[in-house]
């Protein structure tokens, strides 16, 4: 019986492609709640850029700006984003066997140990320093996996839309209100932070926001256009921070394969072949 394939996993493509489907409707003059129900729905708690797309489209309720408008640029951001995601992904793929392959090592090792000979699996099960280098090896195993998890996951897209803090101030300001209340219609939509401590990215969208509408002051000028090219600036570093991220990830993998796998990897392998050795050796010798 041939086993059918589970359905895809939703990424921020199918997500650009369902908020495109809904600003064309809602262009084309069908009201936005009934153009979200015929383009399967917003959903009630899903990815990162789900969450995203509703607090911008929040934004766009509490301010009034055109909603037909504002699906389409979170579309644009939406497709950004998952390209980015993907390239990283893609060049995470290597690491990420590197790692399962490495951390196989151990297992290797007994079993390499057990072919030599030499009484390596009598040493591990059958006395004091068999299980110690057991324990040891396994101790040393899980914090390998612990750590090579932890560095993936720090280089792996948390599947948030870059710059979309932005993309919210440029919907709050374009249609011509004052900042003080597009600013209080992007915290609202968003709500309060879930840490005290604001993420590097947000800070650096922040830093971004202040620059954009300080310039827009001095200047003069309408700031949404501002605001919506320092999105795409963000996006765009965003895009080759997630890459540079993953180039190092080859590199760091080194530290865990030091400190952890190949000290197992000793353990199991090697110092059971080598007790089993000297103890015939004293053996034969008395």
């Amino acid at each position: 019986m041939t086993r059918r394939p589970g359905p895809r996993p939703r990424d921020a493509a199918d997500d650009a492609r369902t908020v495109d489907r809904v600003a064309t409707l809602v262009a084309a003059g069908v009201p936005p709640p009934r153009a979200w129900e015929l383009a399967g729905g917003l959903p009630r708690s899903g990815t990162p850029a789900w969450d995203d797309v509703r607090a911008v489209l929040r934004v766009a309720e509490h301010t009034g700006a055109p909603v037909a408008t504002t699906l389409r640029a979170l579309a644009r951001a939406l497709r950004r984003s998952a390209a980015s995601d993907r390239a990283v992904r893609v060049a995470l793929a290597g690491p990420r066997a590197s790692a399962r392959v490495v951390l196989a090592l151990p297992a290797f090792g007994l079993l390499l140990g057990s072919t030599w000979g030499a009484g390596a699996v009598q040493v591990l099960v059958g006395t004091p320093i068999g299980w110690t280098c057991c324990v040891l090896a396994a101790v040393l195993v899980v914090l390998g996996r612990t750590w090579t998890a932890r560095l993936v996951r720090r280089a792996t897209p948390d599947g948030r839309v870059p710059g979309i803090l932005l993309d919210a101030w440029a919907v709050a300001v374009a249609g011509g209100g004052s900042w003080v209340a597009g600013g209080r219609a992007v915290q609202a939509a968003f709500g309060p932070p879930v840490s005290t401590v604001p993420s590097q990215a947000r800070r650096g969208e922040e830093e971004r926001l202040r620059e954009v509408l300080g310039l827009a002051q001095r200047a003069g000028v309408p700031a949404a256009a501002l605001l919506r090219a320092a999105a795409e600036d963000v996006r765009d570093d965003a895009a080759a921070a997630g890459l540079e991220a993953a180039e190092r990830l080859a590199v760091r993998l080194v530290l865990p394969l030091g400190v952890c796998v190949l000290p197992a990897f000793v353990l199991v392998g090697v110092v059971p072949v080598v007790v089993g050795v000297l103890s015939s050796t004293v053996v034969d010798g008395g």
